[in-house]
């Protein structure tokens, strides 16, 4: 039952499990080197991931969260997780779960931070994310950058990234590009004929990935650290879009809740796509709240050395 539970709070943590076939693509299609390779490598390879949930218990601590239960002990074992994967899906994992939300940016198409510049909503997943770029640099190399992103269009308000590598020199470099899946729903056609309900969709499916609604609900009927974290997360994301959310999670009901949550980033991500696109379609064939994209450069030693 515990082993059960505990993969039930993985998935929730971690963000939406991650399935479905991991694509890999070169780009550009005729580029040579090894990126491919290495890209393939990231798809098959699977490593194992032991990391604990206190950087989150201690900055719940920090913000206050924590004043109206018991006191966790940062070296509990209750916070201590193992996480298996191939190394794309962690890495997909780890830039879903430490993914956060900027909505003080203004609207339009020269306006928004990077994904890079977002800070993570929690801090639960830090231990986790250190892990899967510790586990990706020791199969990688010193002439290998890999950074996955997700973002739910260019531009979105809401994204995060995960950079392993050093930084690849000016020329002599070559790519490729996995495409992991986040676990939700690509945007429906239906969903392409007006701004307001492809915002309405895209709005959805963020709050879906950052938290999804069946492995919370069962994660906050316990009484742990995992519970508590779970809230901390909800209580982050209802600031950061001025939602109100305590009558939902009260009864755990997690759907009212993301429901709630959806509805407020709703129009900002419509206004959003108006702003940057002429059409609905246009849109559309941008948004990418589906998938992380991990994209892999190499080059050779001497490459850029003059």
């Amino acid at each position: 039952m515990n082993a059960a539970i505990d993969a039930v709070v993985f998935l929730l943590l971690v963000s939406a499990a991650v399935v479905g076939l991991i694509t890999v693509e070169q780009s550009p299609p005729a580029t040579s080197g090894n990126a491919d390779a290495v890209a393939d490598a990231l798809a098959t390879t699977t490593a194992q991931v032991d990391y604990s949930l206190a950087p989150g218990v201690r900055g719940m601590a920090a913000s206050g969260a924590a004043s109206d239960r018991p006191a966790i002990a940062l070296d509990s074992p209750e916070l201590d997780r193992t996480a298996h994967g191939s190394l794309a899906g962690l890495l997909a994992r780890a830039t879903t779960a430490t993914s956060g939300v900027d909505l003080a940016s203004s609207v339009g198409p020269n306006t928004g931070a990077s994904s890079a510049d977002i800070p993570p909503l929690t801090r639960t997943r830090a231990s986790f994310r250190s892990g899967v770029r510790d586990a990706v640099r020791a199969r990688t190399g010193a002439t290998v950058r890999v950074d996955a992103t997700w973002r739910p269009y260019p531009g979105a308000p809401v994204g995060g990234s995960v950079g392993v590598g050093p930084a690849p020199p000016a020329d002599g470099v070559h790519a490729a590009t996995l495409v992991v899946p986040t676990g939700v729903d690509s945007v429906p056609g239906s969903a392409r004929t007006t701004f307001e309900s492809l915002g309405a969709a895209v709005a959805e499916r963020t709050v879906a990935v950052l938290l999804p609604p069946g492995p919370a609900r069962i994660t906050l009927r316990g009484d742990d650290p995992a519970a508590a974290l779970v809230r901390h997360r909800y209580a982050r994301l209802e600031a950061e879009t001025n939602a109100s959310l305590a009558e939902p999670l009260a009864t755990e009901d997690t759907e009212a809740a993301n429901e709630r949550l959806a509805a407020v980033l709703a129009p900002r991500v419509t206004d959003d796509l108006r702003a940057r696109y002429d059409t609905p379609g246009a849109a559309a064939d941008a948004v990418s709240v589906a998938s992380v994209r991990v994209v892999v450069r190499t080059w050779s030693p001497s490459s850029g050395v003059r």
